[in-house]
């Protein structure tokens, strides 16, 4: 009896410690940020508010700084128990609001909202993010929705809103400005007005929350399991849906986006302080997102004046830190590989290889033909032929932009398609271990401060950025064996420090604001046949590279213990196929920019074809991206000419939907 009891107070002994550090830590900074770090407060600011003729500092404590001070606890509170029900209900501990469409619908509801009176800001982000929500619920399946599906909808849901999103900014500047400058996120407040909903909407939903934790730690369950026991799989994942958009929503009306606290709250809860039962998880990361927020948060109000940094990219360094912390506590044990559930891989009824090849081949073929030739205004063989000097300068203008186009497509393709066998990961693409944001963050800071930059400088710039992320993912992870999750969480760490000093770069160099959008959202406007070149060499040694490696790829989705036992070193194969992944995405980006969601769409889009085998999937890949993105080019040029969408709106914009459809119609077809 003795002997129970030790063992039952010491599986509560994470959550105590866990709870008193994260209470300790959140009073230090309360108490900080809401009364010691301003000198001057005397005890006549702490009574202004029974004072007829409150003082300037009395004014600034009550109207400024403890509103400050509650929304950064209300911002964490959210986010942190946002991203813990979605990694519950998706049993994907990398999954947050952003990776479910949510941030993005609601952020495309931040942009609707500044055509509408103030008071309907709250309500239209709520709407822009239950949209999102529910349209990625539907298209996942609905009912019959498993985890994999859910994020696999979610990911495509978030690059099609995000397109939208670019595409209006990128015709409005004025806006364009504004929205940037609201990405970098802020706890500031204006009185206590703009907490009121936070007032009428946490309560409620944390009560909801507490009385859902019998069905909440069922999730550790399959659906089966749960159906056993009486819980509607169905009308629990619809319920926090519902209840991760309205947190969302709520606090990225307070702060803007400060989404990567949803992602690394929970996992430092369940990784760095071992706390794992979901019912002890939900308010630990509540608590913890809240300590995270009012880190970020006294680190601005306390950096120099020389070095203002906003919320959202501090919180993103401070994510960062956070998440290669709580590997290097975790480096004595095995992280469990990423979880889909146990759902395998969706593969859809298998077509037939040769014409399925020689159908996208045609389809390219026609795509250049139909780019070079047609357009507004046509080029006859007949001109070509007689040597016309126009039509031949057309040719020159337009024909290295769609090869370009077709083989950026190539790169990234192969790429992601390497990166999700390495990983043996659905979700990885080669902006999951932020190779290509560091390969896309260096040419940026180049554009922006040089805007006359010299194209063939931007390749050796990508490489560098390219050659240092992959350093630092290799550095952490080699003493591991490379093990899969380990490699996703430090590539989050990565992606997320690089967007925060993209948002930086952007926001402090306003000028170039349009060229720096433009740049992120990948454009392959007036290449040349110099890129053509710079990009050949790589497409060739990528393709036959790629084929020498199909057998490793195939082993390397067994396992590492199944691949051992076969003879193949997995981690020293595993370091190889990155550094090729890695030089694939850096030549790609260099020229093309960071078009990465090619790099998860069209393995997909393989995969839901029937391809299962590495040899068949080689195949089609390539022929399947350089289709996507010269035909999202085309559209690109087409759609609203004379204005040129750029290439990475219209690669979102189309294949988005497209991909959506095929995972729709494979899981109709097999429900």
């Amino acid at each position: 009896m003795e002997r129970t009891l030790e063992v039952a107070r010491g599986a509560h002994r994470p959550e105590l410690r866990a709870t008193w550090l994260g209470l300790l830590l959140l009073l230090a900074l309360a108490a900080w940020q809401g009364l010691l770090r301003d000198p001057a407060l005397d005890w006549r600011a702490l009574t202004a508010p029974w004072q007829a003729h409150p003082d300037l500092n009395g004014l600034l404590l009550w109207d400024a700084q403890l509103p400050r001070l509650v929304a950064g606890v209300v911002v964490g509170l959210c986010l942190g128990l946002a991203g813990a029900l979605m990694q519950l209900i998706t049993r994907n501990p990398l999954v947050s609001p952003d990776l479910l469409g949510i941030t993005a619908g609601a952020q495309l509801g931040v942009i609707l909202s500044l055509l509408l009176p103030a008071t309907l800001g709250l309500p239209v982000i709520f709407f822009g993010g239950v949209t999102a929500a529910l349209l990625t619920f539907a298209l996942a399946g609905g009912g019959r929705t498993t985890p994999l599906r859910l994020v696999l909808a979610g990911v495509a849901m978030a690059q099609a809103f995000y397109a939208l999103i670019t595409l209006f900014l990128t015709l409005n500047q004025q806006a364009a400005m504004v929205v940037s400058l609201w990405d970098t996120g802020s706890l500031n407040q204006m009185g206590w007005a703009g907490l009121k909903p936070a007032v009428w909407l946490v309560p409620p939903l944390l009560l909801l929350v507490f009385l859902m934790h019998r069905p909440l730690n069922m999730t550790l369950l399959g659906d089966t399991q749960m159906r056993m026991l009486g819980v509607s799989p169905r009308r629990l994942k619809v319920v926090v849906i519902l209840i991760g958009t309205l947190l969302t929503a709520l606090a990225i009306h307070l702060a803007g986006p400060l989404g990567f606290i949803g992602l690394v709250a929970p996992n430092l809860v369940r990784y760095g302080l071992g706390v794992r039962w979901p019912s002890r998880l939900l308010p630990l990361a509540a608590l913890w997102g809240a300590v995270l927020t009012l880190a970020a948060d006294v680190l601005v109000a306390s950096l120099p004046h020389w070095l203002e940094l906003p919320l959202g990219t501090l919180s993103a360094m401070l994510g960062a830190l956070a998440v290669l912390w709580l590997l290097r506590l975790s480096r004595g044990r095995s992280l469990p590989g990423p979880a889909d559930g146990g759902v395998p891989e969706p593969v859809g009824r298998r077509l037939p290889l040769r014409p399925t090849v020689l159908l996208l081949a045609l389809a390219l073929v026609w795509a250049l033909w139909s780019g070079v030739l047609g357009g507004d205004l046509p080029i006859s063989l007949a001109a070509l032929v007689r040597g016309d000097g126009w039509a031949w300068t057309l040719l020159d203008l337009r024909l290295p932009r769609l090869l370009v186009d077709a083989f950026g497509g190539i790169l990234f393709a192969l790429s992601g398609l390497i990166l999700q066998a390495v990983t043996r990961n659905p979700l990885a693409s080669p902006s999951v271990l932020g190779v290509s944001q560091m390969a896309a963050l260096a040419v940026l800071a180049g554009l922006v401060m040089a805007p006359d930059l010299p194209v063939p400088w931007r390749l050796p710039i990508a490489w560098a950025g390219a050659v240092l992320g992959l350093g630092l993912i290799l550095g952490l992870n080699l003493r591991h064996g490379l093990e899969p999750l380990r490699l996703i969480l430090t590539g989050f760490a990565l992606t997320g420090l690089a967007m925060a000093l993209t948002s930086l770069l952007i926001a402090y160099y306003s000028q170039n604001v349009t060229l720096a959008l433009v740049w992120m959202s990948g454009s392959s406007y007036a290449s040349t046949w110099t890129e053509v070149w710079s990009l050949l060499p790589w497409v060739g040694l990528g393709l036959l590279l790629a084929w020498l490696g199909r057998r490793w790829l195939d082993l390397l989705a067994l396992g590492d213990g199944v691949a051992d036992s076969l003879g193949l070193a997995a981690a020293r194969k595993r370091l190889w196929l990155l550094i090729l992944a890695s030089l694939m995405i850096a030549a790609a980006v260099s020229v093309l920019g960071p078009v990465a969601f090619v790099g998860l769409l069209v393995p997909h889009a393989v995969r839901l074809m029937g391809f299962r085998g590495y040899r068949d999937r080689l195949r089609v890949t390539p022929w399947l991206g350089a289709l996507l993105l010269v035909s999202a080019d085309l559209l690109g040029q087409r759609l609203l000419a004379p204005l040129d969408v750029p290439l990475g709106i219209m690669t979102a914009a189309l294949g988005a939907p497209l991909f959506l459809l095929l995972l729709t119609r494979t899981y109709l077809r097999k429900g």
